[in-house]
């Protein structure tokens, strides 16, 4: 290889390497949170990343196996699965409403807190649909409660909605 090549990969490489160093510490600057003050009082902002830890560490990852339909194909109706994939994509759309309400000053402390136990109620029967939809069969019973979790879901994920 000759020394212009080598020069030329070189300023590629460091090249890649300044942007994707950019990239990461813009991310880090951010994500940070910053004070505001609000009728309420002040506050810190929220990055979503944090909220979805705080309060959903499962649903996400259970929102994203739900629209990959992986383990429910098969032990729900058609309909039911329709059902519970908007629900978690609504459930998914109104999580970053709710931050960016917050942070907007337009969600109440008082509103996001009792959003937040909304969101884990949510997350404990994302949980409890996750562990029925696991088991390799379904007797009738299992089926009946994997049934009413998604009708639980669904119905909490509208009632999210409906609360804006």
């Amino acid at each position: 290889m000759t020394k212009s090549k080598r020069v030329f990969w070189l300023a590629v490489m460091g090249s890649g390497i300044l942007l994707t160093a950019f990239v990461l510490i813009r991310d880090v600057v951010l994500s940070g949170s910053r004070s505001i003050v609000c009728a309420d009082g002040p506050r810190q902002t929220i990055d979503i990343r944090d909220f979805v830890t705080k309060y959903s560490r499962y649903s996400a990852e259970f929102e994203a196996s739900v629209t990959g339909q992986g383990k429910l194909v098969g032990k729900l109706e058609p309909i039911q699965l329709e059902s519970l994939t908007e629900a978690a994509q609504q459930a998914n759309e109104f999580r970053k409403y709710l931050v960016a309400g917050y942070n907007g000053c337009a969600v109440s402390a008082g509103q996001y807190a009792d959003f937040g136990v909304r969101f884990q109620a949510l997350d404990g029967l994302a949980r409890q649909i996750d562990r029925l939809s696991s088991k390799t069969s379904l007797d009738a019973t299992d089926r009946s409660a994997l049934s009413g979790l998604v009708r639980r879901y669904v119905a909490a994920t509208q009632e999210l909605a409906a609360s804006r």
